[in-house]
C-alpha cells in the first residue's frame, strides 16, 4: 500500500513537472517578444492620440516621466489638453520605429511620426499633405507588465532627414505625392 502511494505521488510529480515544462515552452514560443510589445505600444499611443483619448495615452507615461524640457506627467497632461482643444481632426501616422536596445525593464526606441490636423483626412490625401515630421527618442520602462515612456526628446524633421523606412511608408500612404 505504501509503495502504491509513493508511485502515485511520483506519477503526480512527473505529470506536474511535464505540464510546467510544456506550458513554459508553449508560452515562450507563442508569446510576443519585448520588441514586438514596444512596437505595439508606439502604435497604440498614436491611435489614442488620433482618437483624442488622453486617459489612454497617459497610461503609457511613467509617473517618473521627464523630457528635455523638464516636463512631468502632469505637464504632459496639460500639453495634451491644450493640443486637443486647439486642433481638430488630428492625424498621426507612425512611420518607422526602431527599437535601439532592450534590457528589461528598460528600452530605447526611436520613432518618426507625421502629424497633421485640421481638414478631413481624405482632403489631406487629395492635396498630398502628410503633415509635419518629428523624430522621437524615447526611453521606455516596463512597469506593471506594460511599457511606459520614462523620458522623451523630439525634433522637427524635414522630408530629407527621415529614415529611408519612413519615406517608404509615406510613399505608400501618399502614392502620388513623392
Amino acid at each position: 500500500m505504501k509503495n502504491k502511494k509513493i508511485f502515485y505521488l511520483g506519477y503526480f510529480v512527473v505529470i506536474i513537472a511535464g505540464l510546467s515544462l510544456f506550458s513554459g515552452i508553449f508560452f515562450n514560443c507563442s508569446g510576443k517578444s519585448e520588441k514586438d510589445l514596444l512596437l505595439e505600444t508606439i502604435d497604440k499611443i498614436g491611435d489614442y492620440a488620433e482618437s483624442r483619448d488622453m486617459e489612454a495615452i497617459l497610461l503609457y507615461v511613467s509617473d517618473d516621466y521627464t523630457d528635455d524640457e523638464n516636463r512631468t506627467i502632469d505637464d504632459v497632461e496639460e500639453l495634451l489638453e491644450e493640443y486637443f482643444d486647439r486642433y481638430r481632426g488630428i492625424v498621426v501616422n507612425v512611420l518607422a520605429t526602431k527599437v535601439l536596445h532592450v534590457t528589461v525593464p528598460e528600452a530605447e526606441v526611436e520613432t518618426e511620426v507625421a502629424l497633421s490636423s485640421g481638414a478631413a483626412k481624405i482632403f489631406r490625401k487629395a492635396v498630398r499633405y502628410a503633415g509635419q515630421y518629428y523624430r522621437f527618442n524615447l526611453k521606455m520602462i516596463k512597469e506593471d507588465e506594460m511599457w511606459k515612456c520614462k523620458t522623451a526628446s523630439w525634433k522637427y524633421m524635414t522630408l530629407d532627414e527621415l529614415f529611408p523606412e519612413s519615406f517608404k511608408i509615406l510613399k505608400k500612404l501618399f502614392p502620388n505625392a513623392f
